[in-house]
């Protein structure tokens, strides 16, 4: 069989050679991304989210009563920074500011909201013994008068938890918006955002460095990150890219790690009633 030389190919198969050439090529394009993306650290892979659209339509055709369903779906790129912003609108409405009471009020830190009752979570580490009323500011600036109902001090969370009057200092009703909690720990390398900000909100993002490795599960987890220790305040909530709380800064967890946080996992095994998220 003599060689075929390639300036002899009629149009037809010079056209039928490009179409294999191009096949080859993106079969092996494939196979190159799919490999790199396996090896990509988590950090990475979550830069670009891919979220599957799906159209169902339903046509029924003239005389017939079966109806067909067409299902179209396509693949749209979300930014992480679009995910992060939208998780940061949806813990900025579950986040009140703690203030003393009295005529000259003092700033004392961030509380989440974790039911549909008004529960708040917060720092124990920001009350002095002895106090249990304050003030909490709600995102819409309206004020609501809190009082101490357990303190977690002692136990090693550091948690302070709060019942919250039925209407405001101004005498209107309030709909509380509950923060989701995640019920496991975060990956290793996993995107976070802490939120913060003594008058106005604050955002710093950053990764989990370190996960709690004890097998206990009476014991609060600390979750430790590379978060700027300075963007960070008593109270401040940790959750991912979903809005999902992750964990919260208290004085155990900072004694610990200036970074740390105590993972909110423990707040769905204490008395007080919290829904877990929702998958």
């Amino acid at each position: 069989m003599r060689d075929m030389n390639i300036e002899e190919l009629s149009k037809s198969q010079i056209i039928l050679l490009t179409l294999l050439v191009s096949f080859v090529t993106s079969i092996a394009t494939g196979i190159v991304t799919v490999s790199l993306m396996d090896q990509a650290p988590p950090a990475v892979a979550q830069t670009v989210n891919r979220i599957i659209e799906r159209t169902v339509e339903k046509v029924v055709p003239a005389g017939q009563t079966a109806a067909t369903v067409v299902t179209q779906e396509k693949t749209v790129v979300v930014k992480e920074s679009q995910l992060i912003s939208k998780a940061v609108e949806l813990v900025s409405a579950s986040t009140v500011r703690l203030y003393s009471r009295g005529e000259t009020p003092v700033f004392l830190g961030l509380g989440v909201v974790v039911n549909s009752g008004g529960t708040i979570v917060a720092d124990s580490g920001m009350w002095s013994e002895g106090v249990a009323d304050t003030v909490a500011e709600l995102p819409d600036q309206t004020k609501i008068h809190a009082s101490v109902t357990k303190n977690d001090a002692a136990a090693g969370s550091g948690f302070v938890f709060f019942s919250t009057a039925t209407t405001t200092t101004e005498g209107k009703p309030v709909k509380w918006t509950p923060i989701a909690i995640a019920s496991g720990q975060p990956m290793l390398g996993e995107t976070v955002v802490v939120l913060a900000g003594q008058a106005t909100a604050r955002v710093a993002a950053g990764i989990v460095t370190m996960l709690d490795s004890s097998t206990a599960t009476d014991t609060p987890k600390i979750i430790e990150t590379d978060v700027s220790a300075d963007a960070i305040i008593a109270g401040s909530p940790l959750f991912d890219s979903d809005g999902s709380l992750l964990g919260l800064s208290t004085g155990v967890s900072r004694a610990t790690s200036p970074s740390g946080f105590i993972s909110a996992a423990i707040l769905l095994k204490s008395a007080v009633p919290v829904p877990e998220k929702e998958e």
